[in-house]
Formats: structure tokens, C-alpha cells, sequence
């Protein structure tokens, strides 16, 4: 590879990466303010998970957004994304009732909704197929340092210097990166898209049947259940520490961390396994993992104290980086030629779906129940998404041949 090229590559995947992590801690800054909210506007659990499903809602629009990258290039629609999502933030600093932070959080939400139509794209356009799946492992780096970054510091923000006080700041520093990002990134995707010429490959690849081929079909429904899964933990592993564990706060946000920090870690590993292994079957082993160390912490088979919570979450959130990469390899591998955009923006809108009806589902689980029944809920949706991925057949394995055969 030239040195320029080269170097259009690294910068690529680090701005990209960049805005990822963004796009991540974004996702989690307000599950670490819940108990601020809860005491600040008097609402139920339910209420609380509906400010999660409302950024979920504006990902609903990956698909459109998909189109339009795949139309006019990757780069613009980025920028604005971060930018969006930080002014939603910020505006539910502002905040005085329920309603505007709610509203804050679907102009975030709709934010959002660019950064995999783009994110994806741009990554494929500047990486060599022999290092598709670790571009792809530190862009989802990027973004699970996001999340594991997000409790620790929304935290201390909020009890320093206020809940409002920490959403304003933080806002504030994704505007800057949306600067950073217009004049930095180069328009890579654009230029792909400007080299093909042929408008009728265009055209078919812009149709229905593109995105409603039976892999990319089970990988959309794979995403929908195995993000219920993530979702999940990320919205209410503090309350599990708190309310079904009897642990304190502190110790609550350090677990939901520890979770992701190992996750970061793991999804490099993820990366390198990706690139030569099949990646049904690590999805399937790491997911299996991550079920069975969530029914291990909620069936009493040891006694969860401070020590005993953060291990086990750090277990399963080992495995539950393994997958990042094999599933977006997946993706990558079966969709359509010219339709990167509108693939993963296909997959990642059925992933929003889960993202949306989770916090509702589980938060009423905790209100009528227990945390206890929404963490068992939980492992279970690992367990089926693991098995779900199976269902892809020999295509993958044919793919695999080609894999091993690069890396021999």
C-alpha cells in the first residue's frame, strides 16, 4: 500500500473510530444520571427507559440515511451526525421538565441515526480485505470505550458540578469533534462512488432485493435480538447493583464500566479471529458465554458482593466483544455491490428495534417484578441471538475457504 494511501487509512479509521466512541457515549449518558432524573422529575423506571427508547426511535431512520449515503458519500452525513447528536444532548442540559428531555434525547437519537450508514462504508473504502475485520474491530473499539468511559465520567460530572452541568459539557466537546472531522476526513466513499459509472448497477442495487437476501434477513434479525441483550445491560446494570444486589451506586456505574472497558479490550482480540476463523461459530461461542455468566449472576449460584458483581460482568462482557467483528464481517461479506450504506443501515435499523422496545420491556419487567427476572431475560436473549446466527449456511462456510486460504 503507498504512503498515502496508508495514511488515508489510519486517518479514516481514527476519525471514524473517534466519532464512534461519541456516538457510544452518547448512547449511555443518561442511564448513569437515572437516579438524579428519577429524584429530579419524579418518574417511574418505565419513564426513565423511555428516554433510551426515544434515541433508539431516531435510528429508525438508518435506512434512508443508508440510501443517501450510497447516493452522495459518506463524509457529510457523518459531520452532522456528531453534530446533531451533541446539540441533543445539550439541549436536555437545558432541560426543566420531562418533556424537553425527552425531546433533547429524540434529537440525539435522530443524530444517531447516521453513524453506521457512514461509519461502514468509509472503513470499507480505505481497507484491504485481508484487514476489513480489524478496521472493523477498532472502529467498535472506539465506540465500547465510549460506553465504558460514559458512566465513569457523566458520573463525576453530575455529582461535581450537576446532571445539567455534565450534559452541557459533554455536548459541547462533540460539537468541537464535528469541526474537527469536516476538515480532517477525506470524502473516501464519494470517490468509490464516483468511479462507478455503470447507473444500472446503481439502480438494482438500490431496490428491496439488495437488502431482503436470506443472510442479510437472519443478520437483521440476529442484531434485533442481540441487541435487546446489550440494551438491556446498559440501561439497568446500575439498578441490578443497587436494587438487586444491595450495592451502592458507585459500585454500580463501575460494573456497567468494567462491563464495556473489558469489552473494548476483546473486541480487538475479536478483530484477528474475525479475519480467520468462522465467524457463526465465534458468535455463536461468545454469546453462549455471555448467557450463561448472566444466569450464574441472577441465580444466586454465588453470592454477588461488590467484587463478585464486577467479575462476573467483566466475564460476560469479554465474550460479548468477541462478536463485533465477526457480525459486521458477516454483513459486509453479503451485501449487495454499491449497497454497503443501505446494508448496514438495514441491519443496524432492525438492531434499533431492539434498541427501542427494550427499556419499556425491561424497565416494566423491574416495576412489576424484579431486576432479577430482567437480567434472566436478558441471558436469554444472548443465547437466542447465538443461535440465530447458525441459520446462515454454506455460503459462510464458502466464504471461511477463501478467509483461511488468505491467511495461510
Amino acid at each position: 500500500m503507498a504512503a498515502s494511501n496508508h495514511w488515508t487509512e489510519r486517518s479514516t479509521v481514527g476519525l471514524v473510530s473517534g466519532g464512534h466512541f461519541l456516538s457510544h457515549f452518547y448512547i449511555i449518558v443518561f442511564p448513569p444520571l437515572f437516579p438524579l432524573l428519577r429524584a429530579e422529575f419524579d418518574v417511574s423506571t418505565a419513564a426513565l427507559g423511555l428516554i433510551v427508547s426515544i434515541i433508539s426511535l431516531g435510528m429508525l431512520l438508518q435506512i434512508p440515511v443508508g440510501e443517501l449515503v450510497d447516493r452522495i458519500g459518506a463524509k457529510w452525513i457523518l459531520v452532522a451526525g456528531i453534530a446533531t447528536t451533541s446539540i441533543g444532548v445539550m439541549v436536555a442540559g437545558l432541560a426543566n421538565t420531562y418533556l424537553v428531555l425527552v425531546a433533547g434525547a429524540a434529537i440525539s437519537g435522530i443524530g444517531q441515526a447516521s453513524f453506521h450508514p457512514a461509519n461502514y462504508p468509509l472503513l470499507e473504502a480505505v481497507s484491504d480485505d485481508d484487514r476489513l475485520g480489524k478496521n472493523f474491530s477498532i472502529h467498535t473499539f472506539g465506540g465500547y470505550v465510549g460506553f465504558a468511559a460514559a458512566p465513569v465520567i457523566v458520573g463525576f460530572l453530575a455529582l461535581t458540578a450537576g446532571w445539567r452541568s455534565a450534559l452541557l459539557l459533554v455536548g459541547a466537546v462533540g460539537v468541537g469533534y464535528a469541526v474537527l472531522t469536516a476538515v480532517l476526513l477525506e470524502p473516501v466513499y464519494q470517490a468509490n462512488l464516483d468511479g462507478t459509472d455503470d447507473e444500472a448497477e446503481t439502480a438494482s442495487t438500490s431496490s428491496l432485493s439488495a437488502l431482503l437476501q436470506p443472510t442479510i434477513l437472519i443478520m437483521a434479525v440476529f442484531f434485533i435480538v442481540f441487541t435487546m441483550a446489550e440494551k438491556g445491560i446498559q440501561t439497568f446494570t446500575p439498578l441490578l447493583v443497587i436494587d438487586g444486589f444491595g450495592l451502592s451506586e458507585t459500585v454500580g456505574n463501575t460494573t456497567l464500566s468494567v462491563f464495556f472497558a473489558v469489552a473494548s479490550v476483546t473486541v480487538l482480540l475479536g478483530g484477528v479471529l474475525a479475519d480467520r476463523y468462522d465467524p457463526r461459530a465465534i458468535i455463536a461461542g461468545a454469546t453462549t458465554i455471555a448467557a450463561g455468566t448472566m444466569f450464574v449472576a441472577v441465580v444466586d449460584v454465588v453470592p454477588i458482593g461488590a467484587l463478585a458483581a464486577i467479575v462476573t460482568f467483566a466475564v460476560a462482557g469479554g465474550a460479548f466483544g468477541l462478536v463485533f467483528a465477526s457480525r459486521d464481517r458477516l454483513v459486509s461479506t453479503y451485501a449487495a455491490e454499491g449497497s454497503t450504506g443501505r446494508s448496514f443501515g438495514f441491519v443496524f435499523t432492525a438492531s434499533s428495534l431492539g434498541s427501542l422496545s427494550t427499556p419499556l420491556l425491561l424497565g416494566a419487567a423491574i416495576d412489576l417484578s424484579s431486576t432479577i427476572l430482567a437480567f434472566a431475560l436478558i441471558a436469554g436473549c444472548f443465547l437466542l441471538s447465538g443461535l440465530v446466527v447458525l441459520l446462515i449456511g454454506e455460503r459462510s462456510s464458502a466464504f471461511l475457504t477463501g478467509v483461511a486460504s488468505r491467511g495461510d
